[in-house]
C-alpha cells in the first residue's frame, strides 16, 4: 500500500543523507498519491479541505510546474499553515494560480524553500482576499517587494512626493490614469500585507489608505489643473495665476480613518488670486475652478482596465446636489452661516484639507470653527441631533440589518461615530482638545476632558477597533463596499477564522464570535443609550414632523407618510409650502436657526392648520404672510413657547383674508397681533381719541398716520372678534 501523503512528503524533506535510489523511491511514492484521488482524500480532509476534487485539481497542476521534491516542500509548509487558515480551499486554488502565473514556477518553489516563511505569510493573503490574490496573480513579482518592504508604514509626504514625481513626468491621460490606479494597488498590497500579516494596528492601518487616497488626490488635482490650464489658456504660460483651489475630505478620509472600500466624501473650494485668469481673460474664477473638479473626479473614478481608484461623493458640499461642483470660500461660509443646519455641522468635524493650497483649507477651516463648535448646544441643536439619530435607528433596526449590520445595526460604527461627534459638538465650544476628526483620538481625548469615563472610553475604543477590523475583512475579500455578515453559515465561519477565532473544547470558532460580536453591539449600545439619555433627558416621542423639516433631502415616501396624515389635497404640494416657512428671505438672518424653531413647532403647527377649513389655502397664506414680515425665525421661537400666538396666527391666515393682508402690508403689525392678546377689552373713543391726537401733533402729512392707526385697531378688534373676546356690540 502507498504510504500516507504526509509521510511520504516529511521523509522525501528530512532525509537529507538518504541515497539517490531511496529518494527516487519515496518520489515514486508520492506520485502514486498524485495519480489517486482517494489516496489524496484522507489528507486533504484532514487539513479542512471542503472541496476535495478541486484541491486534488490543484495538486496535480502544480506537480506539473514544479519537481516533485519541491513539491513535496511546499505540501508540508502548506499543511503546516493549513490548521491556522480560515479557507484552505481558497488558499490551495489560489496558490496553485499564484505559481503558474508567475515567471519561473521553479524559481517560486526554490524561494518558498529558501525563506521558510514567505509560503505562510503569502497563504494568509490568499486565503483572506480573492481580491488580492488575483492582483498578486496578474503580478507574481509583487510579490518579493511586499517580503522586502514587510508592509511597514510609509509616511503622508514621501507617497504623496514619489507619485507627484510620476504623475508631472506624463502628458498622455492614460498614462496618469493606468500610474493612479497601480499606485493604489501596490500600496492596499502593502498595507494589507501588515495588516492580514503582521496583525498592524487598526488604526495605524485606517491612516495608511488614508494617506495612499491623499497621495492620489493630490497628484490627480496636480494633472487635472495642469490640462484645464493648457486647454484654456495655450499660450500664455504662467504669467498668470490659476485660482487658489484646495481638496477637502469630510467622512472617514477626513478623519484618517478610510477603509479599504470606502468612498472619498470631497469637497471643493476656490478663490481668485489677486493676479489671477479672470482678470486677464474675463473668465469667472468658479468657471476655471469646476472645470478642474470635474477633471479631477473623472480621474479618480473612470473605470478602466486596472478598475478606478475611489468613488466620489459630493453630497456633503455646500447646499448638497443642488449646489455648485466647486464653490468660493465666500459663498460657502454665506451658506453655512445662514443656512447650515446641525447634521452639516456634525460632519465638518471631520473636514481636513488633503489636496491642492492647503494653507487656504486651514484657513477655510479656522474660519469654520466659530460655526461648527459653538459655545453651548441649544434646544434647537439638540433636536436635530436627536431627529438625526432617529432617522439612522429607524433605518437600522428593519428586518436583519439591526443584528448583521456592522455598521449601520444597533451598537455598531455608526452608533458610535454618532455619540462621539455629538459629545464632540457638546464640548468643543469650550474644549478645544476634543476636536478631531479621528474617531479612536475623539475617544481618547473626551475621556480626558471628564466626557466619557475611563471606563466607557476603554470600551468604546476597544470595541470601535473590532468592528472596524470586522469591517476590513468583510470589504477586503472582494473589495466591495459592504458591511453586512454574511448570512450563511460556512461564510460566517470562515470570517470568524479570520478575525483569530478558532475552534476549542467550549464551541467552534463560529459560537465564539457570535457570542462576542453580540455582546460588543449590547455594551456598545448601553453606554450609547446612557449618554444621549443624559443630553435629551426623558423625552422619547417620536415626532416625524420634527425629522421631516430637518431632513435635508427626505424621499417622497416619507413626505408623503407624515403630511398624509393631514387633510391637505396635494401633500407634496403642501410640504413644499411647508418648508417655504424655513427659508430666511433677508441675506443676514439665519436659515439654519429658522429650519430649527419651525422643526420645534412643526408638530403643533400642522395640527392647528389641520383644523381650518382650507389647509391647503391657510399653509399658503402661513408661506406669504410670514414671508412678508421677515425674521420668521424669531415668529417661530415665540410660537414654540405661546401656544396661543401659534394658533391666533394659523387661525387668522386661515379665515380672514382682510386681516392677514393687513400683516402682510403692514409687516410690522405682528406686534399689534400679540399685543390683542394681552389687553383686557377694547379702547372706548375717548381712549382711541387721545391715543390718534398724541399720533399726529406736529405731523405735517396725517395721511399715512391715519391709515396705519385705522388698521391696527382693526386688526385688534379683528383679532378680539376671530378669539370671541368681545360680544357683536362691542
Amino acid at each position: 500500500m502507498v504510504q500516507p501523503l504526509p509521510a511520504a512528503i516529511r521523509s522525501i524533506r528530512s532525509d537529507e543523507t538518504c541515497l539517490v535510489s531511496k529518494l527516487a523511491i519515496e518520489i515514486d511514492q508520492l506520485r502514486s498519491v498524485l495519480n489517486s484521488r482517494e489516496e489524496a482524500e484522507p489528507w486533504l480532509a484532514s487539513l479542512g479541505i471542503v472541496n476535495s476534487r478541486s484541491a486534488y485539481a490543484n495538486l496535480t497542476e502544480l506537480a506539473g510546474l514544479v519537481p516533485l521534491d519541491l513539491l513535496g516542500i511546499i505540501l508540508e509548509q502548506f499543511a503546516e499553515a493549513a490548521l491556522h487558515l480560515a479557507d484552505p480551499d481558497m488558499a490551495l486554488n489560489n496558490l496553485e494560480r499564484f505559481i503558474l502565473a508567475s515567471r519561473s514556477p521553479l524559481s517560486m518553489a526554490a524561494l518558498f524553500e529558501r525563506d521558510a516563511v514567505a509560503l505562510p505569510n503569502l497563504l494568509l493573503i490568499l486565503n483572506s482576499s480573492q481580491h488580492l490574490s488575483d492582483q498578486l496573480c496578474a503580478d507574481p513579482e509583487s510579490y518579493e517587494l511586499l517580503r522586502l518592504t514587510e508592509g511597514r508604514p510609509v509616511g503622508r509626504e514621501l507617497l504623496i512626493e514619489e507619485l507627484l514625481s510620476d504623475v508631472r513626468s506624463l502628458e498622455n491621460q492614460e498614462d496618469v490614469l493606468a500610474t493612479l490606479r497601480r499606485f493604489k494597488r501596490r500600496e492596499t498590497l502593502r498595507i494589507a500585507y501588515g495588516d492580514l500579516v503582521l496583525g498592524v494596528p487598526v488604526a495605524q492601518i485606517t491612516r495608511q489608505i488614508s494617506y495612499v487616497a491623499d497621495a492620489t488626490v493630490e497628484s490627480a488635482l496636480e494633472f487635472a489643473m495642469r490640462k484645464v490650464w493648457k486647454r484654456k489658456y495655450p499660450n500664455n504660460g504662467r504669467q498668470f495665476s490659476p485660482p487658489r483651489f484646495v481638496v477637502l475630505a469630510l467622512g472617514k478620509l477626513g478623519g484618517l480613518e478610510l477603509n479599504y472600500s470606502s468612498d472619498i466624501d470631497l469637497v471643493f473650494l476656490y478663490q481668485q488670486s489677486e493676479n489671477g485668469v479672470a482678470a486677464r481673460e474675463g473668465e469667472n474664477g468658479h468657471e476655471f475652478s469646476t472645470a478642474v473638479a470635474q477633471e479631477l473626479i473623472n480621474l479618480l473614478t473612470e473605470t478602466t482596465d486596472l478598475g478606478f481608484v475611489y468613488r466620489v461623493d459630493m453630497r456633503l458640499r455646500p447646499e448638497g446636489r443642488q449646489g455648485p461642483l466647486c464653490a468660493s470660500v465666500e459663498q460657502a461660509l454665506s451658506y453655512y452661516d445662514m443656512r447650515g443646519r446641525t447634521w452639516e455641522r456634525q460632519a465638518y468635524v471631520k473636514a481636513r484639507p488633503i489636496a491642492g493650497d492647503m494653507e487656504l483649507g486651514y484657513e477655510y477651516l479656522a474660519r469654520m470653527e466659530p460655526w461648527i463648535y459653538r459655545r453651548y448646544l441649544s434646544l434647537t441643536d439638540s433636536t436635530g441631533i436627536k431627529s438625526l439619530k432617529r432617522r439612522i435607528e429607524d433605518r437600522s433596526t428593519n428586518g436583519e440589518l439591526a443584528s448583521s449590520d456592522v455598521k449601520a445595526g444597533l451598537g455598531g460604527i455608526r452608533d458610535i461615530e454618532f455619540v462621539i461627534q455629538f459629545l464632540q459638538l457638546l464640548n468643543g465650544g469650550a474644549l478645544e482638545q476634543v476636536r478631531t476628526g479621528n474617531t479612536l483620538e475623539a475617544i481618547t481625548k473626551l475621556n480626558q476632558a471628564g466626557a466619557l469615563t475611563h471606563q466607557e472610553s476603554t470600551i468604546l475604543e476597544e470595541n470601535y477597533g473590532y468592528l472596524r477590523k470586522l469591517e476590513h475583512r468583510l470589504q477586503i475579500m472582494y473589495d466591495l463596499q459592504t458591511h453586512q455578515l454574511p448570512k450563511a453559515t460556512a461564510d460566517l465561519a470562515r470570517v470568524a477564522r479570520r478575525m483569530g477565532y478558532a475552534d476549542g473544547t467550549d464551541g467552534t470558532a463560529l459560537d465564539a464570535f457570535r457570542k462576542d460580536y453580540k455582546q460588543r453591539t449590547e455594551v456598545n449600545r448601553k453606554i450609547l443609550d446612557h449618554l444621549l439619555h443624559d443630553a435629551f433627558g426623558d423625552d422619547a416621542t417620536t415626532e416625524p414632523e420634527v425629522d421631516l423639516v430637518n431632513d435635508p433631502d427626505p424621499s417622497p415616501e416619507i413626505i408623503d407618510r407624515v403630511m398624509g396624515k393631514y387633510p391637505f389635497a396635494d401633500p407634496r404640494a403642501a410640504y413644499t409650502n411647508l418648508m417655504s416657512l424655513a427659508e430666511e428671505r433677508i441675506p443676514f438672518l439665519s436659515t439654519r436657526r429658522c429650519r430649527m424653531f419651525l422643526a420645534s413647532i412643526a408638530p403643533r403647527l400642522l395640527a392647528a392648520i389641520a383644523q381650518t377649513p382650507d389647509p391647503d389655502g391657510t399653509l399658503v397664506t402661513l408661506s406669504r404672510v410670514s414671508d412678508s414680515l421677515g425674521g420668521k425665525a424669531a415668529l417661530w421661537e415665540l410660537f414654540s413657547s405661546n401656544h396661543p400666538t401659534l394658533n391666533l396666527y394659523v387661525t387668522l391666515c386661515a379665515a380672514c383674508p382682510y386681516l392677514s393682508g393687513i400683516l402682510t402690508s403692514n409687516p410690522g403689525m405682528i406686534d399689534e397681533l400679540l399685543d390683542s392678546l394681552l389687553i383686557g377689552k377694547l379702547p372706548d373713543l375717548a381712549t382711541l381719541e387721545a391715543s390718534l391726537a398724541e399720533l399726529t401733533r406736529g405731523a405735517e402729512d396725517k395721511e399715512p398716520i391715519l391709515h396705519s392707526f385705522k388698521v391696527s385697531q382693526h386688526l385688534r378688534v379683528g383679532v378680539r372678534d376671530i378669539l370671541g373676546k368681545d360680544d357683536i356690540q362691542d
